[in-house]
């Protein structure tokens, strides 16, 4: 874009040329005089002035690519409908939404459109420089900085920041009263936005690329697991005797289990075969099954499929998502959605995450302007892979958007840190959850592995000490975050029993992800639980609670407390998160991570999908209101803790607890609530 071009040219060193006037400050800004009839609709956040420092003035005749995003009708109702559609007590229950219908209820008002072009073409903007985004999502023009200046009564300036970058803006605009009701935000406007430091472009690979580091024991030789052996090595028939589930029996089409995977990691089929052949036997699954692939924007999926370029290898979490979910959902199948090319797989070269994923699944995604973003990010701190890609090995073809359905239930292992991306990247994506939950789909996510935070990379606050460092996507609302737990015998001083029960406890080789959000609100369907924990459990921990939402990972502004008491608490639920027997690359391994409890709640819920199939009635869809409605359906779990940070973490207790939620599975019993509604 042509702002870029001037940013370069200051970079560069070379002169910003100031047009002369005698109605302009030193600097070239005009002295305007706002009017009564405009209000001020955004300005510079107050601690940018802190790294951010003033440079140029952006000459009057430089282009500016201009785009107005407008306020969707429905973004606060769309929640109120999710939740009713939620609420088995409402005569809406299960009656999701198709994508149209979910396009249609969200799209900004005809009058908003209306309202806005009138307002530009008044102030000069003919009607043939404007166009329309086809979501009706966003307004576009092109205009000079001085007729931008005049329309927004706004003064645009080079600003560098102390890492060297340099971004424009300016300090704060304004617009029509009358208007500001259909206008979510301006760009250019008041967004600053610098390049990675080195240390966060360290951090965000951790989050993303290394979060997804299953904690592995290679194994010698195939164990020979048995009845008596689960506290050792956890298999299908260990889930189900523990969860009380039953084998899988149906295969309702549309209903298989849908995995995500990414960060070049692969599943391999021969890898597979010799899995189902070994420990599953009875199951009688034929050589030659493997999941369907949906593969997005050039993904490569097996690794028998061949890459000419770069080096393709096992990966465990590909392997344990598939070993330890589908022997549980036999003979029902499951569907693998891998994303992007090999070369941003190989050389991770972006920071953003999932938005690949979402524009797959959701054609209307590509465009979805929502707090002050639309479509993919092309920002250092939250870039996307961008297609077409004429990188070595790159997908040369189109971004991919809505080439695939969800499937009802997604499960997905993988995550990273809030403090690490943009709150408005995050908001926007967890709207497309919500958006994804009222088609009907559930979507399973892992909560992490490293409690509260790694205390490698935790964020600071005033005084200079840790706060916790919450897990995304798992603190937005919309989805159901699952943290681990193990299989303990209740003593090795008796002999063991078939399928006897285990001690469930909170996983020790690792802590289980939970906390609390610094940018989702907590949700009315789990604050009596969370209120419950913190007036009384929290009470009795060695460090307290803040009460704010820190902005874009800045916590400077916090002088006490850890964890904001105030945001959305997770995890929702646990399930078993160590030692489950997996084949890859030709080895057995025991593994561990909270990427293994999703793909088990992700069984879980697509057995449950298909009993409610055979009734002919709607799949589950957005399933944490009437889970925290009934807590009597789980295994309570109240061994254990979370610890991160250089802290103790959170203690597991009666109840729900920030480390395995409300506990594991009974499925007997949650099998029963879920068929019934």
């Amino acid at each position: 874009m042509l702002h870029k071009s001037l940013l370069a040219a200051l970079a560069a060193g070379l002169a910003l040329e100031v047009v002369a006037s005698p109605v302009v400050a030193r600097d070239g800004a005009v002295k305007r005089e706002v009017p009564s009839t405009h209000a001020l609709h955004e300005r510079h956040a107050p601690h940018w002035g802190r790294k951010w420092v003033k440079r140029a003035k952006v000459p009057s005749d430089a282009m500016l690519p201009m785009r107005i995003g407008l306020k969707q009708s429905n973004l606060e109702a769309g929640h109120d409908k999710l939740m009713d559609l939620s609420n088995p007590e409402s005569p809406n229950y299960g009656k999701h939404l198709s994508a149209q219908e979910v396009i249609d209820f969200f799209a900004p008002h005809d009058s908003s459109v209306d309202a806005v072009r009138n307002w530009l073409h008044d102030a000069g903007i003919a009607a043939n420089r404007i166009t329309l985004s086809a979501n009706k999502q966003w307004i576009q023009f092109d205009a000079t900085a001085g007729e931008v200046e005049d329309l927004l009564f706004a003064d645009f300036y080079v600003w560098e920041h102390s890492d060297g970058g340099s971004d424009m803006s300016t300090e704060s605009y304004h617009i029509p009263a009358k208007i500001q009701e259909h206008v979510d935000y301006v760009t250019p406007g008041t967004r600053l936005r610098s390049r990675q430091h080195a240390a966060k472009e360290k951090k965000m690979k951790r989050s993303f690329k290394n979060d997804v580091r299953p904690f592995i024991t290679k194994l010698p030789v195939f164990p020979e697991p048995n009845s008596t052996t689960c506290s050792l090595y956890v298999t299908a028939e260990c889930t189900r005797a523990q969860y009380n589930i039953p084998k899988g029996s149906t295969k309702f089409p549309g209903n298989e289990l849908g995995i995500f995977e990414s960060l070049d990691d692969h599943y391999s089929k021969k890898d597979l075969d010799v899995f189902f052949k070994t420990l599953y036997p009875d199951l009688k699954v034929p050589t030659g099954t493997y999941p369907e692939e949906r593969l997005i924007d050039g993904a490569i999926g097996a690794i028998e499929t061949p890459s000419p370029i770069y080096p393709l290898v096992v990966g465990l979490e590909s392997s344990l998502d598939l070993d330890s979910a589908w022997p549980l959902i036999w003979p029902q199948n499951t569907v693998m959605y891998q994303t992007d090319d090999e070369y941003y797989e190989y050389t991770y070269d972006f920071t953003g995450f999932w938005n690949t994923f979402l524009d797959a699944i959701d054609g209307s995604y590509c465009n979805f302007a929502a707090f002050g973003e639309k479509g993919n990010c092309d920002k250092p701190e939250c870039l996307d892979p961008t297609y077409p890609d004429h990188n070595p090995g790159g997908y040369t073809g189109k971004l991919q958007c809505g080439v695939y359905k969800p499937t009802n239930v997604i499960s997905i292992s993988y995550g990273g840190g809030e403090a690490d991306l943009p709150d408005y990247y995050m908001k926007r994506q967890c709207a497309e959850w919500l958006k994804l939950a009222l088609q009907g789909t559930t979507t399973v996510i892992s909560s992490g592995d490293s409690g509260v935070g790694d205390a490698e990379y935790c964020p600071i606050k005033a005084d200079g000490s840790e706060v916790f460092y919450p897990d995304f996507a798992s603190s937005c609302p919309y989805v159901l975050s699952v943290g681990s737990t193990e299989w303990d015998r209740f003593s090795n001083a008796t002999a063991e029993k078939p399928y006897e029960k285990l001690n469930e406890v909170a996983t020790a080789r690792f802590p289980s992800g939970g906390g609390f959000s610094n940018i989702f609100p907590v949700p009315l369907y789990q604050a009596l639980h969370v209120e419950t924990y913190v007036d009384t459990v929290g009470r009795t921990l060695p460090f307290s609670s803040y009460s704010q939402f820190p902005r874009d990972g800045d916590f400077s502004h916090i002088k006490k407390g850890v964890y904001n008491r105030l945001g959305r608490a997770y995890p929702d639920v646990g399930a078993v998160g160590d030692r489950q027997l997996v084949f890859g690359g030709g080895d057995w391994y025991l593994i561990g991570g909270t990427s293994l409890s999703a793909p088990v709640w992700g069984a879980v819920l697509t057995l449950i999908n298909e009993e409610r199939l055979k009734a002919h009635k709607p799949t589950l869809g957005f399933v944490n209101p009437v889970l925290y409605a009934h807590p009597e359906v789980f295994n309570d779990v109240t061994v254990g803790s979370n610890p991160g940070c250089n802290s103790t973490g959170f203690k597991a207790s009666k109840g729900w607890d920030p480390v395995t939620g409300l506990g594991s599975p009974n499925f007997a019993k949650l099998s029963k609530l879920l068929a019934s509604i």
